[in-house]
């Protein structure tokens, strides 16, 4: 049964409002960058609104979001190459913001693996890195994610497996390059890394 235009406002906040920092979460790590993930969320639920009445189910809000989150991403890299990162500024902003005070040489060696943890998963392709950031990130079911990429659950197994194997070369290389010890790395970390 899909959903009427009439009243639709108050029921597509309802719905698609409780997703929002998800659908950031992701566009984040898809970008890179706080600016171009705000953009596509924001692109994510202008298009959701015009589309809203095509919701056959409401409770598939989440999965029905994410795909067109996901579909803007795809389009977005299409007509840009090259993603932006952050700029110096903001890093440095951000790095204000999050450290807190430790012994230096502890978050030294802590920011050193996540760097190497974070530049593994980056050089992973989109597909791969999407299906290990919703079972990792999101902590979605296989099911759930065959649902969201629509691609069959052997193919979210398949490419998890692959994220896997190419997060462990690239670490391995990553290691070779920087003569960091992959075994020091916390893989406990890699949800607050990914996100």
């Amino acid at each position: 049964m899909r959903i009427k235009k009439e009243g639709s406002k108050q029921k597509f906040k309802q719905l698609t409002y409780p997703h929002m920092k998800l659908l950031y979460n992701v566009a984040l790590k898809y970008t890179g960058n706080v600016f171009d993930a705000e953009d596509i969320v924001q692109e994510t639920y202008l298009m959701a609104y015009n589309k809203f009445h095509q919701l056959k189910d409401p409770d598939r809000c989440k999965p029905w979001l994410l795909r067109i989150l996901r579909n803007n991403f795809l389009k977005s890299c299409h007509k840009e190459k090259a993603r932006q990162r952050l700029q110096e500024a903001d890093y440095i902003e951000f790095l204000k913001q999050h450290i807190r005070q430790k012994d230096a040489e502890e978050m030294l060696a802590k920011d050193s693996s996540n760097k190497l943890l974070k530049e593994a998963i980056d050089k992973l392709p989109v597909k791969y890195r999407e299906v290990l950031m919703l079972y990792y990130m999101d902590e979605m079911l296989y099911k759930d994610i065959a649902k969201t990429l629509e691609i069959p659950i052997g193919t979210v197994m398949s490419r998890l497996t692959r994220a896997r194997e190419g997060l462990k070369s690239g670490l391995i290389k990553c290691q070779n390059n920087s003569r960091e010890n992959v075994l020091d790395i916390d893989f406990r970390e890699l949800k607050k890394t990914i996100k």
